[in-house]
């Protein structure tokens, strides 16, 4: 399966919460394009303070300034929640091909080392012509 970068689609004005004994702070649901899979949502979260973002399904609530500009698209939140998600789909891909690329060393690695696999892969490749 081939991973398609996750972006924010938009936020939910109507998902927005008050922060109890915090007028200044809410906590916006930016709308993701994907439900991200656990490595991407761990590399996202790696970059935020403590308490900053958590995600939910599909959704990235962060805590931002209660002020329409900064939660609105190009608003300091929103791009914020978008350069976070840029470093995840980034190091999500690295991560991959890191881990592809090992299971690839080792499937030769088990297939150098059994003569026995080797000749019936031959064998079954030979039925086919």
């Amino acid at each position: 399966m081939t991973f398609i970068d996750i972006e924010i689609l938009d936020f939910d004005a109507n998902g927005i919460e008050r922060i109890a004994d915090d007028e200044s702070r809410v906590h916006v649901p930016y709308i993701l394009s994907n439900e991200p899979p656990e490595l991407w949502r761990r590399c996202f979260l790696s970059k935020t303070a403590d308490g900053e973002a958590r995600i939910i399904g599909g959704r990235v609530i962060y805590l931002c300034r209660k002020d329409k500009t900064a939660i609105n698209r190009n608003g300091e939140c929103w791009n914020t929640v978008a350069k976070y998600a840029e470093y995840a789909n980034r190091r999500y891909r690295e991560i991959y091909a890191k881990r592809r690329k090992g299971e690839s060393r080792e499937a030769e690695a088990r297939w150098q080392a059994d003569p026995a696999a080797r000749e019936f892969e031959e064998w079954k490749r030979n039925l086919k012509r």
